[in-house]
């Protein structure tokens, strides 16, 4: 078998991924005949053939699906690779902690506490990033932990729960529920309920609250970011779940929050590079498991009756 380049690995990941020569090329931003050309030297290389080439599309063979597998792995590795050793050169040795806006309490306490404990070791510094971006990131490099909650693409990443808690119900307070002490999750068929957009299908039964019964649901408007949940939810647009701890903390105004019965657990957890070697991560992932419990407790208000 002769040598394979990684350029050539990504030029297969684009046409297998976009299931076209030409979208693939105009992603790639190369003509169509060159990555012809790419792919057959690629295929004549291994000596299999990769795409069954039809009219309209192209589709992966069996020996195509392994190396996609495979390949795309590689690549993410050796970006991430690069990233890193870019941003040793610039002087960014800093851990890069990373978590959405709902938790940013969290990944303050955690970020403050590890580096008052480790003031002579690499200090860690918090990014506040896009739900959509943050596993990317965390594969590429780019950041080096992450507070995540499940369900999330853990491909390439390894992690571990820090805690789980109950959900509540996030309504109008014109909506005919929302006095209510408690509800159960059946009584809320019907209802268009909030999902993230771009979100997988696990994501989104997840967010609708489908993973553990089968109930009736509408789509709600696609949300990008908390301002839109939050404003849908009031102009009564939609319903959302979120974790139980954000009782602990001011709702918007015209939302209240009410306790569900039957809705999945949301699982807070630490993630990094499955294949990083760094102690300081590990030192991080230790320190953010040991101070687990009493950030929960905090979070959540564990002092509420």
């Amino acid at each position: 078998m002769n040598d394979v380049d990684l350029r050539q690995l990504r030029y297969f990941l684009a046409v297998a991924r976009e299931r076209s020569f030409t979208r693939a090329a105009a992603t790639l931003t190369m003509t169509q005949p060159a990555l012809s050309r790419a792919i057959r030297d690629l295929e004549h290389s291994i000596g299999v053939e990769l795409f069954v080439r039809g009219h309209r599309d192209v589709r992966l063979t069996a020996a195509g699906r392994v190396l996609f597998d495979d390949a795309r792995g590689l690549d993410e590795q050796a970006r991430a690779a690069l990233t890193r050793a870019a941003r040793a050169g610039h002087d960014r040795t800093r851990l890069r902690v990373s978590a959405r806006g709902c938790e940013i309490k969290v990944l303050d306490h955690l970020v403050q506490t590890y580096n008052a404990r480790f003031p002579a070791e690499q200090a860690a510094e918090a990014a506040m990033v896009n739900w959509q971006d943050q596993t990317d990131a965390l594969r590429s490099g780019q950041d080096d932990v992450g507070l995540l909650r499940r369900p999330f693409d853990d491909r390439g990443l390894d992690s571990e729960l820090l805690w789980s808690e109950p959900r509540v119900t996030l309504l109008s307070v014109r909506h005919p529920l929302a006095s209510r002490a408690t509800i159960n999750r059946a009584e809320l068929a019907g209802e268009a309920i909030a999902v993230w957009a771009e979100a997988s299908a696990d994501e989104t039964a997840h967010w609708a609250g489908t993973d553990l019964e089968h109930h009736h649901w509408l789509p709600g408007p696609p949300i990008q970011d908390l301002a839109q949940l939050t404003g849908n939810v009031r102009l009564a647009r939609t319903i959302a779940f979120a974790p139980l701890s954000l009782l602990n903390e001011p709702l918007p105004a015209g939302i209240v929050a009410v306790p569900t019965h039957g809705l999945s657990d949301s699982q807070l957890h630490v993630a990094w590079p499955a294949r990083a070697t760094s102690p300081d991560i590990a030192r991080f992932v230790r320190h953010a498991i040991a101070h687990a419990s009493d950030l929960h407790s905090s979070a959540a208000g564990s002092d509420r009756s």
